[in-house]
């Protein structure tokens, strides 16, 4: 049998209440009876108290009618079964039962045992001890004892006094019968009990109300919606405002059901998207395979330039070798005309010219030549001067200055010197681009922490930040159809990296471009480390 949380919250109060009550009445009966019990038997002796005084004249004048008299008067009252005197040998004197007058009573019954049993007289004892509880013919009585006393104002009376009898006189015994108390007990009790019941009932009534208000309801709420919940309704809510424990699974409901509304919004808005996102990247591959095939074109190009060059440099050898050995003929001669010193003059810019073209040959091959990294001792201000040796025609070409802040006294570091020269040349180059109508760029060496620093700085145009962010990447270019690939900066962070350096972009639109190269003293060590 299924429970709902209401119905177990009722049971489970409803057996609470009825072991509390249970006790709660035990207790409390116990307490009244205790209670009663002591009020009878105060009342008890204060009837028996009452008698005796109101049989003292009569006592004292030794009236044996008036005294049987007055007690007859008092045995007719309500609830008292019987009241008798008897002297210490248990002659029973005077008695509201006429039949028994002159008997000897037993001394061992438990009403006798108040005297018998004790060195005390019973009138000097706690109500308790004085009045006791007896069974007389099936029937609950309470049996008080009072004692009658010799005392010396009875020398004068007819009773006597009798100094040597000692200070009992006699005994008068009073029977209450408890049946009028025990049915009142009776009554309190059931009174107690049935308003127990109904304080059980309708405790259990509000306990079931209060529960269907404040739980069941607002469970089967939180059910209810959350069955719309799995059935796709993702605009379900609940009502907040409590700041029970309920009105933390309402809110935590409500976030559960805005944020599944939230993801299935992303899924539909992906969905719709996704065509196009899909022709989107489908585009960046078009363009990716067409920058390749442009590199691809480059480095063939590349390649018949460094073939070209190779060819030409003999050429150019022979030229300088021609050139100088007609100087050096020219020379010897004593004398010159206005003519052949002119020729002279022709002849070693020849020379020159033709030497300097081959130096720019050689560097080309040297940069062009490829093979296995070659780490070894680099002077960084020469490789930077080598660098701007070979790009010098195109800063010539955008009107770009070029200024050099080496430091005098930087140390040699471990380094590929090709591959340095080459990520040195394509920063040169792309600020010489970023300024087609002149500027400057700045070239610094600094002494650092365990290596070197190389800044590369211009005056530009700068970057914005959206840019700048992916400056590194590979394809990523600003430029027009046809002016680059978006390889170089990507190559120049991928060389720094491989030397265990980093590079650190400072720019912003208007405010020109700062590229900061770090390079450790041995790139060999520095790029273990970092791979492990």
């Amino acid at each position: 049998m299924k429970l709902t949380v209401a119905a177990k919250m009722t049971l489970i109060t409803t057996g609470l209440l009825a072991v509390i009550f249970a006790a709660m009445t035990m207790v409390n009966l116990a307490l009244q009876e205790r209670a009663s019990t002591a009020i009878v038997q105060k009342n008890g002796v204060q009837l028996a108290e009452t008698a005796a005084a109101v049989l003292r004249t009569a006592m004292l004048q030794n009236d044996r009618e008036k005294i049987q008299e007055t007690l007859d008067n008092f045995g007719a009252q309500r609830d008292i079964e019987r009241i008798r005197i008897y002297n210490k040998q248990g002659l029973i004197a005077y008695s509201t039962r006429h039949a028994e007058i002159g008997a000897i009573l037993d001394t061992t019954q438990a009403q006798c045992l108040v005297c018998h049993g004790r060195v005390v007289l019973p009138n000097s004892l706690p109500p308790d001890e004085r009045a006791q509880t007896v069974v007389q013919d099936g029937r609950r009585m309470l049996a008080v004892t009072h004692a009658l006393l010799n005392e010396p104002s009875c020398a004068t009376a007819a009773c006597h006094y009798h100094e040597q009898d000692g200070p009992l006189l006699g005994v008068m015994d009073v029977d209450l019968n408890l049946e009028p108390f025990e049915a009142a007990r009776r009554a309190v009790a059931r009174g107690t009990g049935l308003v127990g019941l109904v304080s059980i009932l309708l405790a259990v009534i509000v306990v079931y109300l209060a529960g269907r208000q404040i739980v069941f309801r607002r469970v089967r709420t939180l059910i209810d919606q959350t069955r719309r919940l799995a059935a796709g309704d993702l605009t379900v809510r609940v009502a907040e405002g409590s700041q029970d424990e309920i009105g933390t699974l309402d809110r935590t409901f409500n976030q559960l059901a805005l944020d599944l509304q939230n993801a299935r919004n992303e899924l539909l808005e992906w969905g719709r998207t996704l065509e196009q996102r899909v022709q989107a990247k489908a585009d960046e591959l078009v363009r990716a395979q067409d920058q390749m095939l442009q590199v691809e074109k480059m480095a063939s190009l590349g390649k018949l330039a460094a073939v070209v060059a190779h060819e030409i440099n003999n050429p150019l050898a022979s030229v300088v070798t021609y050139a100088k050995t007609v100087v050096r003929r020219l020379k010897k001669q004593d004398e010159l005309t206005d003519e052949c010193k002119e020729n002279l003059t022709y002849l070693e810019a020849i020379s020159d010219e033709a030497a300097r073209c081959g130096k720019i040959v050689s560097q080309l091959l040297a940069f062009a030549r490829r093979g296995n990294e070659e780490l070894a001792p680099m002077d960084v201000n020469a490789t930077i001067e080598n660098a701007l040796f070979l790009v010098n025609h195109q800063l010539e070409l955008n009107s770009v200055e070029a200024e050099r802040r080496f430091a005098p006294d930087l140390p040699e570091i471990i380094a590929d010197q090709n591959q340095v020269q080459q990520f040195l040349m394509a920063l040169i180059i792309n600020a010489a681009q970023a300024m087609p109508e002149g500027g400057k760029i700045t070239l610094a060496t600094a002494r650092a922490p365990g290596g070197v620093t190389i800044e590369v700085a211009d005056n530009g145009p700068g970057m914005e930040p959206e840019v700048a962010r992916h400056a590194f990447e590979p394809f990523y270019t600003t430029k027009s159809e046809g002016s680059g690939v978006g390889l170089g900066l990507s190559v120049v962070y991928g060389i720094v990296k491989r030397h265990g350096g980093r590079i650190d972009l400072d720019t912003a639109p208007g405010e020109g471009c700062r590229f900061t190269i770090f390079l450790p003293e041995d790139a060999g060590a520095a790029s273990e480390r970092e791979s492990s």
